[in-house]
């Protein structure tokens, strides 16, 4: 198994070149246009150990102005490098639940399927994949019948769908919202983080859903357009005074309810291969095995799934090489593994619930 699936290592090079072209000549390219130097992977390192820090706060951790910071983040932010988004936490509030829908397609169809597919409104994120599967796509339902009439008879509309494979996340190890890529020391990540009002970490949902009121509801619609957006500007929003913005903001933040992330493609971060692991796990070993995931610098997102694989996540490494290391030393040494899968990601379609920006007008 282990022969076959490292193996395929070996042709992933002039992939990568080919990928790489295509990223600096779609759209708005942001590898060119956003030129990183290393204050700016700093600034980005801090924002996402702590997506709301001020700017002073983000400049004692980086060893620069708060002026200077400031201006860092309203470039990175304004050409797109960075987002900084609320989410609402939909398996904590009992909104809805999470699948991952993976795709085996006809030739050529994967990239004419994918933008429909991240148009829908219960997509997260959507990716075109070279590997096992062509595509793949979180998806959100908020009961067995939304997901039915999602599997039956949405996904069946797409031409050049051949097979359809999906995982529902019965439990998550790590997020996004507490991705930590090793930009900065680990001493510093653990401070920011330690004044983060929101949860970065992952728990066991409760087994009741935490109530919202419609102010609640104004609050999360309104960071989840600006996870930066000031205590000030937030009530103007939400028509409170800006104490109570703050008051209740840090009380769904507290629950769990509202997390915040922040947003960027690993390019950007010269994180090059961008892929998807499906594991079988032995069922007694998955929570040691998710945990072990968890832990590592490569891993965007691991949890744990029903269906053919029981455990499922996203990595970002710098190259190939890095790649095999990760699959021989970390992955290779599961406990209780059975079986890999792995898929190399060729193109972000959408990501935290947008739609790349190059492909935005080519959707209407």
């Amino acid at each position: 198994m282990w022969g076959t699936m490292l193996g395929k290592c070996d042709s992933r090079c002039q992939r990568m070149e080919k990928v790489c072209k295509e990223l600096r000549t779609s759209g708005g390219d942001l590898m060119e246009s956003v030129r990183l130097d290393e204050l700016d992977r700093l600034v980005i390192g801090a924002l996402l150990a702590h997506p709301r820090a001020t700017h002073a706060t983000i400049g004692q951790a980086v060893r620069s102005s708060e002026a200077t910071v400031s201006r860092r983040i309203a470039r990175l932010r304004r050409t797109g490098a960075v987002r900084v988004v609320g989410a609402l936490d939909s398996q904590i509030s009992h909104r809805a639940r999470s699948v991952f829908v993976r795709l085996r397609c006809a030739p050529g169809a994967a990239d004419e399927l994918a933008l429909p597919l991240a148009q829908w409104d219960e997509t997260g994120s959507v990716k075109v994949l070279t590997g096992s599967v062509d595509c793949v796509a979180e998806v959100a339902y908020t009961s067995n019948e939304h997901l039915y009439a999602l599997m039956m008879h949405r996904l069946p509309q797409f031409d050049g769908v051949m097979a359809t494979f999906s995982n529902q996340v019965i439990r998550r190890f790590s997020t996004p919202h507490g991705w930590n890529p090793g930009l900065l020391p680990d001493t510093v990540v653990a401070e920011l983080r330690a004044e983060r009002r929101d949860r970065w970490s992952e728990r066991p949902e409760p087994d009741e859903p935490a109530p919202m009121s419609e102010l609640d509801e104004r609050i999360v619609a309104a960071l989840i357009d600006d996870g930066r957006m000031s205590w000030q500007e937030l009530a103007a929003r939400c028509g409170v005074t800006p104490s109570t913005a703050r008051r209740r903001t840090e009380a769904l933040m507290a629950g769990g309810v509202l997390r915040m992330r922040t947003v960027v493609e690993p390019e950007v971060l010269g994180l090059l291969v961008n892929a998807f692991v499906w594991l079988t796990i032995s069922p007694t070993k998955i929570g040691i095995a998710g945990e072990i995931l968890a832990r590592h610098r490569s891993v965007v997102m691991i949890a744990a799934t029903t269906g053919d694989r029981n455990l499922c996540g996203e990595i970002a490494v710098a190259s190939d090489s890095a790649l095999y290391e990760f699959l021989s030393e970390t992955v290779g040494h599961l406990p209780g593994l059975i079986h890999a899968d792995v898929a190399v990601a060729l193109r972000t379609v959408k990501r935290a619930g947008m739609i790349a920006a190059d492909l935005r007008s080519s959707g209407s």
